[in-house]
């Protein structure tokens, strides 16, 4: 009879055990549904890029965030690749939620290269390969300004770009932005052989792109307005009067941080 006893105390120690631990795994799937709806840019459609990138690891257990541009994007001017925007937003990001923890944000920058070179193979299929989740965009202006880039075949890469990129990741969060503010140009006239100075593709581009609807930063304006009011000068911040050296591009990175924390 004791023996009969000492079953039943250990069968239901067992069920209780059994059920206790379904519970407990129902609450976790309970709570984790909840968190991420917390970042589901459906409930969320004002969130920012920052929580867009944490609801992206939480539904797939990683973020993925790639740039592309021109020179100032793969960091020319720098001492290092921690010291320039890019790495300063990925610094950044893994310390803002521990979803971010083990992101990487890769640099597809190619120096002396237009808007327009932006959509060769080489350029393009490496990102499409790697799938972002965000992808920042340089305008590379600075490029199309010295090499004579008409504003037309500069819009119509723009556009090309933005259709490729949304089309082949339909989930991808797109952010163009123009390149920084210079004092000289080293590569070409001030005023190119179509009566543009680097400022009118700045402005021009910009405006295309919000009338267009699609994300923005006006890096160059930013940083402008930055350094006006920290009484910063201008050559102070290039290595060589086009490319940030590393206190410019920690101006960068900063105006950069403070719009990703906003609502787009």
């Amino acid at each position: 009879m004791k023996k009969w006893k000492w079953l039943i105390w250990i069968a239901a120690g067992t069920l209780l055990l059994f059920y206790t631990r379904t519970d407990t795994r129902q609450d976790q799937a309970s709570a984790n549904e909840t968190l991420i709806k917390t970042y589901d840019p459906k409930y969320n459609p004002d969130q920012t890029m920052i929580d867009y990138l944490i609801f992206r690891s939480m539904l797939s257990g990683e973020a993925r965030m790639a740039v592309t541009g021109s020179s100032v994007t793969r960091g020319s001017g720098s001492s290092h690749q921690s010291k320039t925007w890019r790495g300063i937003i990925e610094k950044n990001l893994r310390q803002t939620h521990p979803a971010l923890k083990n992101l990487i944000v890769s640099n597809h920058g190619h120096s002396g290269y237009t808007s327009v070179r932006l959509l060769e193979d080489h350029v393009k299929n490496p990102i499409l390969l790697e799938e972002p989740d965000v992808l920042f965009i340089e305008t590379s202006v600075i490029n199309n300004h010295n090499k004579n880039v008409t504003l037309e075949d500069t819009f119509a890469s723009l556009d090309e770009l933005y259709s490729l990129y949304t089309t082949a990741l339909p989930d991808v969060r797109i952010l163009f932005l123009s390149p920084n503010p210079c004092t000289e140009n080293k590569f070409g006239p001030p005023i190119n052989q179509l009566g543009l100075t680097f400022t009118d593709y700045v402005e021009k581009t910009a405006s295309y792109i919000q009338e267009k609807g699609w994300f923005y930063f006006d890096t160059h304006g930013a940083m402008t307005e930055q350094m006006n009011a920290l009484n910063i000068t201008r050559p102070s911040t290039l290595k060589d009067g086009i490319h940030p050296n590393d206190r410019g591009y920690k101006i960068w990175g900063q105006v950069l941080w403070t719009f990703m924390q906003k609502s787009i």
